[in-house]
């Protein structure tokens, strides 16, 4: 148990899915209120077990959210905040500094989402020498490649979900890139595009559990993603990593985390590693998404969902997590997922091959992300995958391979300029 007092209402900003849920069973009898965006509601499961629900414009100004928080609060006391998402983390921070309650820092917050900032606060503690610039224009563009030379990577300052990341190779490609990147900075909190040089290197993402300071991996995981636009493919749990390696990119997470002052919580990190050095590409102050906590828990035993429920309630977890770790696990020894990547344009009639897919040894999941009635637009970021299978199997080979089957046996049928054509789901070589 924690040595904090026990907390009995939970202000949770932005949502969070099924994790209302989640610290509401860590905690039984916890209240629970939700600040959130319009988009968010029909995502929020059981609205009906939530004390209140309130509900801003995404435009409302911070000071806004900040009354909204002060306001239950002096109806219904908070104990705990938290935000279970990496949306609106910027009003959570001021909500916390107004409340008085802990959670991440304004500086941290400002630091994580931008990703200029970023680099200034990682340089000057010296856990990476990666230069990176705001730009506007080509001119902007160019001004970089003078510094740094080419390839370059442009991709949005606050960007998710790698929506409007691309290479730029030479002056010609400069016009393509800015035009890609502002349709993946459209829907973000910033319209800014960062251009940096390209890293070299294989990609690996790190689950970190961090308490009171301390930081603790859980594991590295195997990053595939496609040449173009660097939207992800599939990931293989463990990667499959000497063990120095491993220590090099744990050990430079670890000080990445210290620098930018994250003292608790589940973060997923995306690094490149060369022979010479690991660089920090981003960090999230949440889980990973593409079902890696699912992956982990998987082969592992640590639920790093529930993790972040029960950090919400501020229970202690770090050496449960420790524990779970050093245990030799009994089953599966590796996990995968793949994905679906369809390069049709259209509209969606039909999806087939669902029952084959599960039907094949190792697989553990199947779900279609783009169901029939909705489009598909090519591989324009995360969010616009078709489908994904999960497997588990003895190896990493075995597993991705698995999932990568699972994927071959799914086909979507796509109606484009008043025909209908049969697309089969493509895959891309790991």
């Amino acid at each position: 148990m924690s040595d904090i007092p026990p907390p009995q209402h939970l202000l949770i900003v932005s949502g969070g899915r099924d994790l209302p849920d989640r610290a509401r069973d860590a905690w039984p009898g916890l209240r629970t209120t939700v600040i959130c965006r319009p988009e968010v509601v029909p995502r929020l499961r059981s609205r009906e077990k939530i004390q209140r629900l309130i509900v801003l414009r995404e435009d409302a100004p911070v000071d806004e959210w900040v009354a909204a928080a002060r306001f239950v609060h002096s109806v219904d006391p908070v104990d705990r905040l938290t935000n279970f998402t990496e949306k609106d983390t910027e009003k959570t921070a001021a909500i916390g500094i107004d409340l008085d309650l802990p959670w991440h820092s304004p500086e941290t917050v400002r630091a994580v989402a931008d990703k200029c900032e970023m680099r200034r606060v990682l340089a000057a503690a010296g856990v990476g020498e990666t230069t990176a610039e705001t730009v506007h224009d080509a001119a902007g563009v160019l001004k970089v490649a003078e510094k740094s030379g080419y390839p370059l990577i442009c991709k949005p300052v606050r960007g998710v979900a790698s929506k409007g990341v691309t290479r730029i190779d030479g002056p010609a490609d400069i016009e393509r890139a800015l035009d890609w990147g502002a349709t993946g900075a459209d829907d973000l909190d910033s319209p800014e595009l960062l251009v940096e040089p390209f890293l070299s290197g294989d990609e690996y993402s790190v689950e970190s559990v961090s308490e009171a300071g301390a930081h603790l991996v859980v594991g590295v995981t195997r990053k595939i993603s496609e040449h173009d636009h660097f939207v992800e493919v599939g990931h293989v749990v463990p990667a499959p990593l000497a063990a120095a390696d491993e220590q090099r990119i744990a050990a430079t997470v670890r000080d990445m985390l210290s620098a930018l002052g994250v003292r608790h919580g589940v973060t997923h990190t995306e690094v490149i590693v060369s022979a010479d050095a690991v660089h920090v590409v981003e960090t999230h102050l949440r889980p990973a998404g593409d079902e890696i906590p699912e992956l982990w828990a998987r082969i592992s035993g640590v639920d790093l969902i529930d993790v972040v429920a029960r950090q919400a309630v501020g229970l202690k977890v770090l050496d449960d997590v420790r524990a779970t770790l050093e245990r030799t696990p009994d089953g599966p020894r590796a996990a995968a997922i793949w994905y679906a990547c369809p390069d049709a344009v259209g509209e969606i009639v039909e999806v087939t091959g669902e029952d084959e897919a599960r039907a094949l040894e190792g697989v553990v999941d199947v779900e279609v992300l783009r169901e029939p009635g909705k489009r598909l637009n090519g591989v324009t970021g995360s969010f616009a995958r078709g489908a994904h299978v999960c497997a588990v199997g003895g190896t990493q080979d075995e597993a991705l391979e698995r999932a990568r089957e699972g994927v071959r046996k799914l086909s979507f049928t796509v109606r484009s300029e008043g025909m209908a054509a049969r697309h089969e789901a493509i895959t891309a070589t790991g």
